[in-house]
C-alpha cells in the first residue's frame, strides 16, 4: 500500500518505484518481471579438484598487505568466489547464506552475454554484420542521424549517443531500470550527441540499442529464448536463470540472474575459442574480436565487443558488472574466476582486478600423476 500511495503522490510508477525500491541490489530480479531459463537437460559439471590445494591461501594485497585469500573475500561482501582451471573447480567459496545453487544478478556482466547473442545471430544469418548501419534494422532512427551508426559502433560504445550513465534518481539510466514497457519506445527516441567513432564513451544505450535490433531479428521468439537455444541449453547450464524485462523487452544491459557456475560456463566459453565439448557456439572470429584490443575509429582498448580488458599489458579480459560481479579470464594459465558479491566493500575496482590477476596467475598446475590417470582413462578414438 505504501508503495502504491509513494507511486499516486509521484503520479508516476516508474518514479514511485525509484523512490521505494532505492539503490538497486543483486536480488532485483525478485521485484522485476522475468523470463525464466530452464536448467540444461545435459548438466556439464566440472571436476571438483577443490581438496587439492593448488590456490593460494595468502596473497599480497596492495595496500594490504599479506591477507588470507578467503578473509579478503568475506570482510568485502563477496557472496561467490569460483576458480576453474581447465575445466576443473579448483576453488569455490560461498558466503552470507549464499550456495552452490543460489543466484545472482549479473548487472552489466549481462552485457558480455547479449554480445555473444549478436555474435551467435550473425553465425545463424540472422543479422548481416558488425557494418550494418543501426537503421538496417531500426528504420525509425533515420531521422536521427543514425544511418553512420553501425552494430560496431554499439559494440564498442563509440556511437556517439546521448546518454548519461550516471545514478541521478531522475535520470535516463535509472528511470529506465525502473519503468515498465518503454525499452524500445524509448530506445527509439534516443539522439546522438556527436558523430559516431569520435571516442570510446561506456553507457548502457549502445547495448539497448542492440537488444531492440536483435529483438526484431529474432522475429517473435524472445531474447531469453534465443539465448536458451542457442548458448544455455548447450553448455549445460546446472541451474535456472531469470532474465528480468520490463514486461516486455529483456534489460540485457544489468539483468540476467545465473548462479557463480553457471556464469563461469560463459568465461570459458569464450577461453575456448567459442567452442564447447566440440560443438561450436559462436565464431572463433567473435571470441578473438572480444578477446583482443582493437583502438580504431575511437574505440578503446579496455572495452572490447562489450568485454572489458582490465590491463593493457596483459592478455586478461571479462565480464563486469555492477557492485563487484567479475567473469575474469586468464588465458595465459588457462583460468577462469567467478566473484559475486553484494558490493566490492571495502576495495576499489582496480584493487579487485588485481586480485583477480594475481590469483589467476598463481593457481598451482595439475599434479602430473592426475594428468597420467586422465590419459589412461581416456577412451581411445
Amino acid at each position: 500500500m505504501v508503495g502504491i500511495a509513494i507511486s499516486l503522490i509521484c503520479g508516476c510508477g516508474t518514479y514511485g518505484r525509484i523512490i521505494w525500491y532505492g539503490f538497486s541490489g543483486v536480488e532485483d530480479f525478485r521485484i522485476f518481471p522475468g523470463r525464466t531459463l530452464e536448467a540444461s537437460p545435459h548438466h556439464f559439471s566440472f571436476r571438483d579438484e577443490t581438496r587439492k590445494g593448488r590456490v593460494a591461501h595468502e596473497l599480497n594485497l596492495p595496500g594490504h598487505g599479506q591477507m588470507s585469500l578467503e578473509a579478503i573475500l568475506r570482510d568485502n561482501e563477496t557472496l561467490a568466489f569460483l576458480v576453474i582451471q581447465d575445466d576443473a573447480l579448483v576453488y569455490e567459496r560461498y558466503f552470507d547464506g549464499f550456495a552452490s545453487d543460489s543466484i545472482s544478478l549479473g548487472f552489466s556482466m549481462t552485457k558480455s552475454v547479449l554480445s555473444l547473442l549478436i555474435g551467435c545471430a550473425i553465425d545463424d544469418g540472422l543479422i548481416g554484420s558488425v557494418e550494418d548501419s543501426v537503421t538496417k534494422y531500426l528504420p525509425e532512427l533515420r531521422e536521427g542521424g543514425f544511418g553512420k551508426v553501425s552494430l560496431l559502433h554499439l559494440l564498442m560504445s563509440t556511437s556517439g549517443l546521448d546518454y548519461a550513465e550516471s545514478g541521478n534518481p531522475f535520470g535516463i539510466h535509472v528511470y529506465l531500470y525502473y519503468c515498465e514497457t518503454c525499452l524500445e519506445r524509448k530506445a527509439l527516441r534516443f539522439k546522438l550527441a556527436e558523430p559516431p567513432g569520435t571516442r570510446f564513451l561506456y553507457k548502457s544505450g549502445d547495448n539497448i540499442l542492440l537488444a531492440t535490433i536483435l529483438r526484431r531479428a529474432l522475429h517473435g521468439e524472445t531474447i531469453t529464448a534465443y539465448l536458451q537455444r542457442r548458448v544455455w541449453t548447450p553448455l549445460g547450464m546446472e541451474n535456472e536463470g531469470i532474465w528480468s524485462t520490463d514486461g516486455d523487452q529483456e534489460k540485457t544491459w544489468c539483468c540476467l540472474a545465473a548462479t557463480a557456475r553457471d556464469f563461469a560456463k560463459f568465461g570459458m566459453l569464450y577461453l575456448h575459442g567459442g567452442k564447447w565439448q566440440d560443438e561450436r557456439i559462436v565464431s572463433q572470429d567473435w571470441i578473438r574480436r572480444a578477446s583482443t584490443a582493437d583502438e580504431t575509429d575511437g574505440a578503446s582498448w579496455q572495452y572490447q565487443f562489450q568485454w572489458w580488458h582490465p590491463f593493457r599489458e596483459r592478455s586478461h579480459y571479462m565480464m563486469a558488472g555492477h557492485l563487484g560481479q567479475y567473469v575474469y579470464v586468464n588465458p595465459d594459465t588457462h583460468v577462469v574466476l567467478v566473484r559475486l558479491g553484494r558490493s566490492r566493500g571495502g576495495l576499489s575496482s582496480e584493487q579487485w582486478w588485481s586480485l583477480l590477476s594475481a590469483v589467476s596467475g598463481a593457481v598451482l598446475p595439475q599434479p602430473q600423476s592426475d594428468l597420467g590417470k586422465m590419459i589412461q582413462q581416456r577412451p581411445l578414438d
